[in-house]
């Protein structure tokens, strides 16, 4: 859906501010310049009717407390604030469907799957889990680099290492938003196992040595073990009872909730997902766009995120594009070193540890998968050796924050892109994470230094940018067909 207007002092509003200070923020922009809103198809909220439903009627399973009866201990996962995900929409009827299964409350655990992300403060739990929740079942962070990974072993090429208290427990339920993502078609289902709550090596295998499934694709291809297939066959051999898939509107509401089968409910999840988050250009207002505006919303609490905002600007060619992104949290880590560059100093600083002859020899048996192609042989070294716990992230980042100017970086020529809004990215991160872009503190900042260059321009805005499906009208290959 588009909506277009050549008026004076056009005014598009953008949400924002997931998770923290949620509003709608208006974009004014200059005269002369032909603006289309480009909007997602979007659904309507659930009810918590609705909720109910979806836990009576699991897509492949036994219902939820069916699979619990005869269980002494259940570990519930649950995504980040990295992820969308209200989880404190359906988290109280899921602990109510297992304690009538039988398990106690006590003997039930809430694991949240950070995958290589920064751990969260109870204040963030609260929003993500509710309050409730949180004082009845205090969570556990994982921890990808802790004490609490253990070996499983080796499957389909790569080594599994995953938390112990998902494999401790007799009932496993994994929990998570279904959203478009580059490297596995969609978020949610099995990749709350692999990444979300696995070890540094078996991290590294997933994202440096199998090839990446497309945003909006659901099925595999058939030609190639990927992420996402190798996540759900580390699923199944595990033994994960159910998942419980989670869809959301451009509002960050709840529109659809899938349980089950670990593959099947993520597949109808990924369904309803692709027809919410597909957006339709019409061919005449796609070609020759000059500018593309992404809001980051609903993935602007992170800022390591927002490089998903870029693919409608690299799709549609346009020669720049702006990216809105309110970076809540303001921290620019994550484990692996994703989006951050190549940083010399800690690769030889992990160099010994990968010599060591467990790690090289994972490391070597690993590389027969991802040698088949020499980026995912460059990507798995990378990987490999570039982790980074938080503790030291941190005391890294408070001597780059001291060496920073006062002001963000800018180029002055002309030629930057992306340009970006945000008042939460510190000024060093946004220089490693995006070496030719630059950094604007407010739209009317930015708005000043554009208006001279484009009297006239044709833009389009994308308002939840990380979320959205891009379809050119006639387009054959659709972003969400499944293949």
């Amino acid at each position: 859906m588009t909506d277009s207007s050549r008026q004076a002092g056009k005014v598009v509003t953008l949400p924002s501010g997931a998770w923290y200070d949620e509003a709608d923020l208006p974009l004014e922009f200059p005269p002369g310049w032909e603006v289309h809103r480009c909007a997602p198809r979007d659904g309507p909220a659930m009810g918590d009717d609705e909720i109910a439903r979806a836990f009576e009627r699991p897509v492949g399973t036994s219902t939820i407390r069916d699979l619990a009866a005869g269980k002494t201990s259940a570990v519930i996962a649950v995504d980040d604030l990295t992820r969308p995900t209200p989880a404190h929409r359906f988290l109280r009827p899921l602990i109510d469907e297992v304690v009538r299964g039988g398990i106690p409350r006590d003997r039930i655990r809430i694991l949240m799957g950070a995958a290589a992300h920064r751990p969260m403060g109870r204040e963030e739990m609260a929003r993500k889990l509710g309050a409730e929740v949180l004082a009845q079942h205090p969570p556990i962070m994982h921890d990808f680099l802790g004490p609490d990974i253990r070996r499983v072993g080796w499957l389909l090429g790569g080594p599994v290492d995953l938390n112990r208290h998902l494999l401790d427990a007799e009932l496993r339920i994994l929990t998570g938003g279904v959203i478009p993502h580059a490297e596995t078609g969609f978020g949610g289902g099995a990749k709350m196992v692999v990444p979300g709550l696995a070890g540094r090596r078996t991290i590294a295998h997933f994202h440096g040595a199998l090839p990446p499934r497309p945003a909006g694709q659901i099925e595999s291809d058939g030609r190639r073990l990927d992420r996402r297939a190798w996540a759900e066959a580390v699923a199944r051999h595990v033994g994960i009872d159910a998942a419980v898939c989670a869809v959301m509107n451009s509002r960050r509401e709840l529109a659809g909730l899938h349980v089950g089968d670990v593959v099947g409910a993520h597949r109808a999840a990924a369904r309803q997902a692709r027809d919410i988050c597909l957006t339709v250009v019409p061919r005449d207002v796609a070609e020759n766009v000059d500018i593309v505006v992404a809001g980051a919303y609903p993935l602007d609490t992170d800022p390591i995120q927002m490089g998903k905002s870029l693919a409608a600007g690299l799709k549609l060619g346009a020669p720049l594009t702006i990216v809105l992104n309110r970076a809540s949290d303001g921290i620019l880590y994550h484990g692996m070193g994703m989006g951050c560059g190549i940083d010399p100093a800690r690769l030889l600083r992990n160099l010994p540890a990968w010599l060591r002859p467990r790690n090289f020899g994972t490391w070597l048996r690993g590389m027969l998968t991802a040698a088949r192609q020499p980026m995912l042989a460059a990507r798995f070294c990378y990987f490999t050796l570039n982790y980074l716990s938080y503790e030291r992230f941190q005391q890294l980042a408070a001597a780059r924050a001291a060496q920073a100017p006062a002001a963000p970086a800018t180029d002055g020529n002309g030629q930057a892109n992306p340009l970006v809004v945000s008042s939460g990215i510190p000024a060093w991160g946004f220089r490693r994470k995006y070496p030719k872009g630059r950094l604007y503190p407010d739209w009317p900042a930015l708005m000043r230094d554009l208006a001279g260059r484009f009297a006239h321009a044709r833009v389009l805005v994308f308002p939840c940018a990380p979320m959205q499906l891009l379809e050119v009208e006639g387009d054959r290959d659709a972003p969400g067909a499944a293949r």
